[in-house]
């Protein structure tokens, strides 16, 4: 029955375990590492809306343009990507080249089709939705617009390759699944390194010296808890005491677990989200050896949880 496109659909997302699953009922893509959006085109014009349903249409136009001479009505679901030299996915520049409108370069990898014409694909199983998918990519008018395609390696085979290669990790998907907002059993995500956000809720910086590093949390329970800070990794965005000195704050922001305030402590308002790396979570759920990687513009500081393998965050 036909219907009318809506203006944008909530995303379905992976949930993380330990290792990919086995067996012919899983299909097994790269994860890549960059902002989730959505594409969607409809008479002719195109827009791109972020994971929260923001749109971001302006700011990337030769994406926009690529789009909507696509020939295709509907709606995509991607990871838009800034690759390095090396061809591999480089998320730390990837907000700098949008804040400095330098978005020509940008790769939008599509791995779901979502609507076609006045058809909601949500119904079919991703087995279906990838023939739709690789129909409507076969006329892509450049490289900016890429279809994603499952890899014939196994879950684990495919995991460690990707670790050998520094990518992120790869994502697990039921062949016969619908595509279901949230987090659900049929789509799963394997990294190769213990990764995801956190809530900014501080910085460090000793009177007249250099900055030293961010006091991050997660959401438990409602909550702000304290989990560590970032102390490397900073020179990859070189303004971002610029970006957090407009929100100092007189309080904690970390209602759980708040590190002491002193002479190098300065709350901020925990309105921004940094991507990080680190080697473990300890015993008492804080992290160590933690990197910054970027701000993750695309997502609200209130999603923000901890990952868990094998749980679905609330």
């Amino acid at each position: 029955m036909a219907q009318p496109m809506p203006r944008f659909v909530d995303f379905q997302h992976a949930r993380l375990v330990a290792e990919p699953p086995s067996g012919a009922a899983w299909l097994h893509e790269i994860k890549f590492d960059g902002y989730r959006m959505q594409l969607r085109a409809e008479r002719g014009e195109a827009q791109v809306f972020t994971r929260n349903g923001h749109d971001w249409t302006h700011q990337l136009p030769e994406l926009v343009e690529d789009v909507a001479e696509l020939g295709f009505e509907g709606i995509l679901d991607g990871e838009l990507c800034l690759l390095d030299a090396a061809g591999k996915p480089a998320f730390s520049g990837l907000r700098a080249a949008i804040g400095r409108r330098q978005t020509a370069g940008l790769v939008f990898f599509a791995f779901d089709v979502l609507w076609r014409g006045d058809t909601d694909l949500r119904t079919f199983q991703l087995k279906d939705r990838k023939t739709i998918l690789a129909e409507v990519m076969a006329d892509a008018p450049s490289s900016r617009i890429r279809a994603v395609e499952p890899l014939p390696q196994s879950g684990a085979a495919l995991l460690a390759a990707a670790c050998r290669m520094d990518l992120e990790g790869i994502v697990s998907k039921r062949r016969d699944s619908r595509y279901v907002a949230g987090r659900g059993e049929t789509w799963v995500k394997s990294k190769c390194r213990l990764a995801q956000e956190f809530v900014i809720g501080g910085w460090t910086q000793e009177p007249g010296r250099h900055f030293k590093g961010l006091l991050v949390g997660v959401h438990q329970g409602g909550r702000l808890r304290y989990v560590g800070s970032l102390e490397r990794g900073f020179a990859r965005t070189p303004g971002l005491l610029k970006r957090l000195q407009p929100l100092a704050a007189a309080k904690s922001p970390f209602a759980l677990e708040s590190p002491r305030k002193s002479a190098e402590v300065h709350w901020v308002r925990p309105e921004l989200v940094a991507q990080a790396e680190f080697q473990e979570w300890t015993a008492s759920g804080m992290i160590r050896h933690a990197s910054f990687v970027g701000l993750r513009e695309d997502k609200d500081p209130a999603e923000v949880v901890r990952e868990r393998a094998g749980e679905t965050p609330l």
